[in-house]
């Protein structure tokens, strides 16, 4: 079986648009079932309370699966995982200059959380602790909070610490880890729908229940620093010093400058700026390159019965989160993890058209790895 053959035949006959299969991971927090799936309970291992998109990152869990986190394109009896296909054809994909620049990876993962309580309070490491303490990329993120009737028990995140905080008023009580009072240092800040934030690497944050949607770089390590969680202490060794070794070096890991900026919100709140507006589509940033240096990210309405021609600078993860249509033939629906995700290839993505066939805007957003916009 040559995968390659069949890989350029099906980018071809899709016009160089990919289906991608939905990935669900599991956490350890409780899900609400907003996901789009049923049974969101995987036993043991906790909750499908994650979803992640465009993804050739693998999932760093407590207990390792092969290829958890990989995310699948849509082939007729053949399996061929995103990364796979990058390595393949990684012009067709990503464009020559940007395979080259980024070792034929796409650069960005996208992730919706779907968290019943929030995640602990952590912090993921800038460039040089993400290679000295877990040999990882850093992790940049930015939120973006989407429209469900369900915002869950507590959408609020704390976010920074207070201008005041500073390393002596944490230590203590890492120290002595057995309570949550780490929270009485941080700021929390409303989840509003149609907003978000922007969160730097070595920004310590404790992400809150409305429905999220999470772009960041391809990465999934950092430490916690929230001893008590959900009423029950855990162990410091897995949490807090599962890189770093020392209290001391741990919280080295925060950025200390940006975390107690009294401007904080002001400078990594995120509001969508438009971008353009006619009769058929709509275009906002909500990841602005502005701000956002590590991926971009723009939401995009199309009237009804309309069609757009758009133009990108780079590949693009495409998710359609209301109505229905076409992006260059391959429909697309919201609401529904099968049909809603897509991966555009540089090929389709420097000119592809997009249709809106149903009675409702179609909603979506497209998600841009690294150096494509900024």
């Amino acid at each position: 079986m040559n995968l390659e053959n069949i890989f350029d035949k099906e980018l071809d006959q899709k016009r160089g648009v990919l289906r991608l299969k939905p990935t669900f991971v599991p956490r350890n927090y409780p899900a609400l079932g907003r996901l789009g799936i049923r049974n969101y309970s995987a036993g043991k291992r906790g909750w499908l309370c994650e979803r992640w998109m465009a993804s050739s990152v693998v999932a760093k869990g407590q207990t390792k699966i092969e290829n958890e986190g990989l995310s699948e394109i849509d082939i007729d009896g053949v399996k061929l995982f995103l990364n796979d296909v990058l390595a393949l054809s990684p012009e067709r994909m990503l464009g020559k200059n940007y395979a080259k620049l980024h070792n034929n990876r796409f650069g960005v993962l996208t992730k919706i959380l779907d968290i019943g309580k929030p995640i602990a309070w952590h912090v993921h490491p800038r460039k040089e602790q993400a290679k000295k303490f877990w040999n990882m990329n850093p992790k940049e993120e930015a939120y973006y909070f989407l429209d469900h009737p369900n915002k869950g028990p507590l959408p609020y995140s704390h976010l920074g610490m207070h201008p005041d905080t500073t390393k002596g008023d944490l230590l203590p009580i890492l120290k002595r880890w057995n309570d949550d009072k780490v929270l009485d240092l941080s700021p929390a800040y409303r989840l509003n729908v149609g907003e978000g934030f922007l969160i730097l690497a070595g920004v310590i944050h404790a992400p809150g229940t409305a429905l999220t949607l999470e772009a960041q770089e391809e990465s999934d390590v950092g430490s916690s620093f929230q001893p008590m969680v959900y009423g029950k202490v855990r162990s410091k060794e897995q949490t807090l010093l599962n890189g770093p070794k020392t209290e001391e070096e741990a919280i080295e890991l925060i950025d200390w400058e940006v975390c107690t900026d009294p401007k904080f919100y002001t400078k990594y709140h995120i509001v969508p700026e438009m971008i353009n507006e006619d009769e058929a589509v709509k275009e906002y940033w909500v990841y602005n390159p502005k701000i956002c240096k590590k991926f971009t990210g723009k939401e995009v309405k199309v009237t009804s019965k309309k069609k757009a021609k758009m133009s990108e600078k780079g590949p693009f993860l495409l998710l359609a989160w209301k109505g229905q249509g076409t992006v260059n033939g391959v429909k697309v629906a919201g609401g529904n993890p099968k049909t809603d995700e897509l991966f555009v290839s540089y090929e389709a993505a420097t000119e592809h058209e997009i249709v809106n066939e149903g009675k409702d805007e179609l909603v979506f957003f497209k998600i841009f790895g690294p150096d494509i916009n900024t």
